[in-house]
């Protein structure tokens, strides 16, 4: 005969999974946040920029170059002031002007490329 839980059993069951579940969530959703999760692509859609502001063919064939992120972004010397509280600053790098699909990239993750030879922290968006 097989043994069955007690409904107080079950009850520690439903509530121990609950928790373990919710706080695997909470950590999860708090670890990052969901505008960090988004691609520049999500993230430019999201604020009503349209996908042929920076692909120029439809469909797009390859990725948008510096000057068109430079055209709605500024100068090198503009995006490096507002990131002038980032330590290091990343767009005030020792490696001049660096192309901005270096880092960033729209349809997938960006990537820190100063980490390849340094231990710096900060989150490429």
């Amino acid at each position: 005969m097989k043994k069955r839980f007690s409904f107080r059993n079950r009850i520690y069951v439903v509530l121990m999974a609950s928790i373990i579940f919710g706080l695997a969530g909470w950590y999860g959703s708090s670890y990052v946040g969901a505008e960090e999760k988004k691609f520049l692509a999500d993230r430019h859609q999201t604020k009503g920029i349209a996908c042929a502001s920076c692909h120029k063919e439809s469909p797009p064939k390859e990725a948008v170059p510096t000057t068109g992120c430079l055209g709605c972004h500024g100068s090198y010397a503009k995006i490096a002031e507002k990131t002038i509280k980032t330590s290091p600053n990343p767009h005030a790098s020792h490696m001049g002007e660096l192309s901005c699909e270096s880092c960033h990239h729209a349809h997938k993750a960006s990537e820190n490329q100063c980490a390849d030879c340094h231990a710096f922290t900060f989150k490429a968006p």
